[in-house]
């Protein structure tokens, strides 16, 4: 990790979610003792329109087609040239297990980190293997975004500095985060066509809202991320500040358009246009009516895919604390689900949870930009993100 305190560094940050690829030119400040403020020169956000069947291929060349033309808008917008490009990267493309390690040996013998890193390449190259089928012939082989060890024992004790001691027992736990490097080089392609070789750092959204919260919001050392993009649905539990666990269902706010235009028999082009008419209560009552008995079905369909993810995750105890962070606007809908769920309520001891929206005014003494009312939330905390990492 580079300190580079007292330098402004042009950067170039890319959000690729399921449906829509956004970016930014942003000038980071490093202003010293681990402060940083971070001024968007220029964003773009381009959305891919809802599919009812989803081919790979078509997807990932949609996506990539999209990175371009968001690229070519960032360029027409602001001459900078980044130094560096962060990439934040939302299910479907990576992969994540939390992986639990057990090496036993009859006589002791020496932790060594070698020893640490074979074990741990092993679990990577079984979560390659074992997890990436969905990708057809690009996951055959995986590039690490994430590894997080949040654990690590020797003869049944925890530790914090393992190496070149005795034991008969070393226990690891850690998250693995897998992307298909055969996507992952087609994004840096793009980027480096663009913009020549800058240093590019990929990482999760998840994990860069885990950094920005906790080291610009002074989040809880204990929380549940939730981030609902348009085809799938990220969770994330921290625990001490360590990323522990995440998880994604396949379903996101792009199914409310599908319900909404199937009941209506319109495009779903019209219902984008229909559901922004309905959040400015610009409709008919008759409509708004409608709309909103919709709008709850969704909210139960996907209600039930988190209660599932949240029930497979019981390992994890479920943190009172709950940041969640979508587009504009549904992360006030998805907000307003969890906190008034039975069922989140029955996994915390019977007690509302603490639920927060992840926007880019909580951060408003460490950002500045040119269109101020507009500022995209996942670009905000990649920026936030990318200034504790430079």
């Amino acid at each position: 990790m580079s300190k580079q305190n007292g330098k402004i560094i042009p950067v170039a940050i890319f959000d690729i979610s399921s449906s829509s690829v956004a970016g930014s030119h942003t000038l980071i400040n490093k202003t010293g003792e681990g402060k940083s403020n971070v001024s968007f020169l220029a964003f773009s956000r381009k959305f891919l329109e809802p599919k009812e069947d989803i081919d790979i291929a078509r997807f990932v060349s949609d996506n990539l087609a999209s990175l371009e033309s968001v690229i070519a808008t960032l360029q027409k917008a602001d001459n900078h040239k980044p130094k560096e490009v962060f990439v934040l990267l939302s299910s479907p493309w990576f992969v994540s297990q939390t992986r639990n390690i057990v090496y036993t040996k009859t006589s002791p013998f020496v932790c060594t980190q070698k020893l640490i890193d074979s074990l741990i390449q092993k679990e990577i190259d079984f979560v390659v293997e074992h997890d990436m089928e969905r990708f057809g012939s690009m996951g055959t082989d995986g590039k690490i975004i994430e590894k997080q060890i949040s654990k690590i024992t020797l003869n049944g004790y925890a530790t914090n500095n393992p190496f070149n001691k005795k034991t008969t027992s070393l226990e690891i736990s850690i998250l693995v985060t897998v992307s298909p490097n055969k996507i992952v080089k087609e994004f840096i392609s793009k980027i480096q066509k663009a913009y020549g070789r800058p240093k590019i750092t990929f990482a999760t959204s998840p994990y860069a809202t885990f950094i920005a919260t906790r080291d610009f919001n002074n989040a809880p050392e204990e929380l549940l991320i939730i981030d609902a993009g348009e085809e799938t649905t990220d969770i994330a539990f921290i625990k001490n500040h360590i990323f522990l666990y995440q998880q994604s269902f396949p379903i996101g706010f792009y199914e409310l358009y599908r319900k909404i235009s199937a009941s209506n028999h319109g495009t779903l082009l019209e219902t984008r246009a229909l559901v922004e008419t309905f959040r400015l209560g610009k409709l008919s009552a008759q409509i708004t009516s409608n709309l909103q008995k919709t709008t709850e079905d969704f909210g139960e369909a996907w209600g039930n895919k988190l209660k599932e993810s949240l029930q497979i995750s019981q390992n994890f105890k479920i943190p009172e604390n709950i940041y969640i962070i979508s587009m504009a606007p549904f992360t006030s809908f998805f907000l307003s689900y969890v906190k008034n769920s039975e069922f989140i309520k029955n996994f915390i001891s019977g007690t509302k949870p603490n639920t927060s929206e992840v926007e880019s005014t909580l951060f408003t003494s460490h950002i500045s930009s040119i269109d101020p009312e507009n500022i995209d939330n996942t670009l905000t905390v990649g920026a936030l993100f990318a200034s504790r990492v430079l």
